[in-house]
């Protein structure tokens, strides 16, 4: 049964924009005070702060959690990931083999299919075609090209190209048409081109956001089973419009979750949003290295408005912690003077 194939969201209209050179600047965290100590505070802190999901409020005061909430640090797996991150982009650096021996990187295009699998879209005379044929081992490095997404994780597929059904493939022409129109020279569209599989057999992962740089592989398997997260098309949006819009926001949720008073943070920053929490970044006005934050949701969201959502109510409870209400005693009424 030929695979359905999904598109790469980064291609649309709502996507992170195409990778240039030289990637640009993060947007500026929201700065509490300018100051030389805020400048030895951003030295980045590897240890990742794991904090505890905020507790929901209840109609009489109290909060809970109602054993619903993800454990303290939830974040999606390095699978959910790695399918997120080759989910937002459409094209990648494909390595093979040439007749010398020698690996060969070379730029590609692809789609996906409902595996998370990529459907090549190779010149019927590009060198690494001529690679393939001898040899259809290959790998394929995809890594957004800017921020916030580019923060997240760099991914490389390794595996075998196979061939697709004549079905499969046409469909695969047809969304590439798509996605790639007005492409020049090399890039443009050709009705020789030839479609292929890259049959995933492992993943080689380097999170960036877990508090480690190690590289981990995973099995195949895995990824094809994973998904991607379904915040991934709306997430530097939500990350660029609450640090711009709702800075002191970003900056009660972060000293809340490190337990420091408001007055005490020099800035703080959304990172990156995806269905399970927040990660962040801040740092302290005492001039200590700048700390990365990882802030759970109490329920995983599907959309961004439920994302949009539970951040206001993570902002909300960070606020009633630091200004606690201690409501007053209303005595009880004469009913002789009714």
């Amino acid at each position: 049964m030929a695979a359905s194939l999904c598109s790469p969201p980064s291609a649309r209209p709502c996507a992170v924009a195409p990778s240039r050179q030289q990637a640009p600047q993060a947007a500026a965290p929201c700065q509490l005070q300018r100051n030389a100590r805020a400048t030895g505070a951003r030295r980045r802190n590897q240890q990742l702060v794991l904090a505890v999901a905020a507790p929901v409020a209840t109609a009489n005061g109290s909060s809970s959690s109602n054993g619903a909430g993800p454990a303290a640090g939830a974040m999606p797996t390095d699978a959910e990931t790695a399918r997120t991150i080759v989910d937002l982009v459409a094209h990648g650096t494909l390595c093979t083999i040439s007749e010398d021996g020698i690996p060969l990187g070379t730029y590609v295009s692809y789609v996906l299919d409902d595996a998370g699998q990529p459907i090549l879209r190779l010149r019927a005379d590009a060198v690494h075609t001529a690679n393939l044929k001898r040899d259809p081992k290959c790998s394929l490095f995809v890594q957004p090209g800017e921020h916030p997404a580019r923060l997240l994780a760099r991914v490389t597929l390794i595996g075998s190209v196979e061939p697709v059904s004549a079905e499969l493939a046409e469909e695969a022409a047809d969304l590439h048409n798509r996605l790639h129109a007005g492409g020049m020279g090399v890039d443009a569209p050709q009705p020789t081109d030839l479609y292929v599989r890259l049959a995933v057999d492992r993943c080689f992962y380097v999170g960036q956001l877990s508090g480690s740089s190690s590289a981990e592989v995973l099995p195949g398997g895995e990824y094809r089973g994973a998904e991607a997260d379904p915040l991934r098309t709306r997430a530097a949006a939500l990350v660029r419009n609450m640090n711009a819009d709702r800075p002191e926001d970003i900056v009660r949720i972060s000293c809340h979750a490190l337990g420091v008073a408001f007055e005490d943070m020099a800035w703080a920053e959304m990172v990156w949003v995806d269905r399970l929490g927040v990660h962040m970044r801040a740092a302290r006005q005492d001039g200590s290295a700048a700390q990365d934050l990882r802030v759970p949701f109490v329920r995983p969201v599907e959309d961004e408005r439920e994302a949009r959502s539970a951040l206001t109510m993570m902002a909300q409870v960070a606020w009633e912690a630091q200004r606690p209400y201690v409501p007053q005693t209303v005595p009880p009424q004469d009913a002789s003077n009714n």
